[in-house]
């Protein structure tokens, strides 16, 4: 997917979408009538009024947190300090309320809970690991870190998240990188990971999904095919054993190891979004009634293990013990799949 120059983004496509998410906002009693309307003949409970409120939701969010990050543009000296210790901690601030309330209006839209255990707490800079799976796993996991945790998140996501204003401008002045997942941009993104884990304090959490995309049973299939045409028969191995996940991409993995020897891996497993893969599908499914069930687990830096061939198959078997996890706690409205 094609994306605009940041340039473009601020000066053209940012004041559009803000003037857009704007004029949805004001106008937003009208559009909750016709939702209300068309809710008397539409079979469900109150599909439209739900599914206009997650819009107006996450209009009205756009909108102040654009307007904030606008003020902190202007006090920071129109850009100038917006990357210094000081503001850098009120952007996390900002990032980590704004994700708060964003996440507890989705969740009352969709009718979704979240169980996300707290453990004992962990000392200095970690890595962490997720599974990829349904919408805005990775904005929530970070506001997770933020909230639950105090930790400041160093993302690497997808490209695609520019094209959300607000965590466009968050992520650039944050350290985070927003990557294009491909073969041809490979040093590219390794580069990335590399940037945005080195040089971490000891609040920090560097965050990656080493998947690069959400499970569906022909990406399974084509990410076994093609470990299989690069002689890779291990990792093709293992890749079958996995009934939920795409195999992990060991590379960026492994380079945010080499350049944060000293931190901590956390791994991340999620379920109950997985079937959440479009709007349609979250119109069909509203509302939800479901809880989505997280777990972690931690491994000590010195646990780790040395050299790529040890290290990618620690992965792996770190991505069967979540394949596992998954099987015992997914929701049965889950099970079918995207295709």
């Amino acid at each position: 997917m094609w994306m605009p120059p940041i340039a473009v983004r601020r000066v053209i496509l940012d004041p559009i979408i803000f003037v857009v998410a704007l004029v949805g906002v004001i106008f937003s009693p009208i559009f909750f009538a016709v939702a209300f309307v068309t809710d008397l003949f539409v079979p469900g409970r109150w599909k439209a009024l739900r599914f206009t409120r997650l819009a107006v939701t996450a209009m009205f969010y756009e909108v102040l947190g654009l307007i904030i990050v606008f003020d902190l543009w202007l006090v920071s000296g129109f850009g100038a300090r917006v990357r210094k210790p000081r503001f850098r901690e009120i952007h996390y601030g900002v990032l980590g309320w704004w994700i708060a309330a964003m996440s507890r209006g989705v969740q009352s839209a969709l009718g979704l809970t979240i169980e996300f255990p707290r453990n004992p707490p962990i000392d200095g800079p970690v890595i962490v690991f997720s599974r990829h799976a349904g919408p805005g796993d990775s904005i929530f996991l970070a506001g997770t870190l933020l909230h639950e945790f105090g930790r400041y998140p160093r993302i690497v996501g997808k490209k695609e998240l520019e094209f959300a204003p607000f965590f466009d401008i968050m992520g650039h002045r944050l350290p985070m990188r927003f990557i294009r997942p491909h073969p041809k941009q490979r040093e590219l993104a390794l580069e990335a990971v590399r940037d945005a884990a080195s040089g971490m304090g000891p609040k920090d959490a560097f965050v990656l999904f080493p998947e690069g995309g959400n499970y569906t049973p022909k990406r399974r299939t084509r990410a076994i095919e093609s470990l299989d045409r690069h002689g890779m028969t291990d990792q093709a191995d293992a890749a079958r054993g996995l009934n939920n996940l795409l195999p992990p991409h060991p590379s960026g993995a492994l380079a945010a190891i080499e350049v944060a020897p000293e931190a901590d891996v956390v791994f991340v497993a999620h379920t109950g979004t997985e079937d959440l893969t479009s709007m349609g599908a979250i119109w069909d499914g509203m509302p939800f009634d479901r809880t989505i069930k997280a777990n972690y687990w931690h491994v000590n830096a010195a646990a780790v293990p040395v050299g790529v061939d040890a290290q990618t198959r620690w992965l792996y078997e770190q991505w069967k013990t979540i394949d596992t996890w998954i099987d015992e706690n997914r929701d049965p409205a889950t099970r079918e799949g995207p295709s």
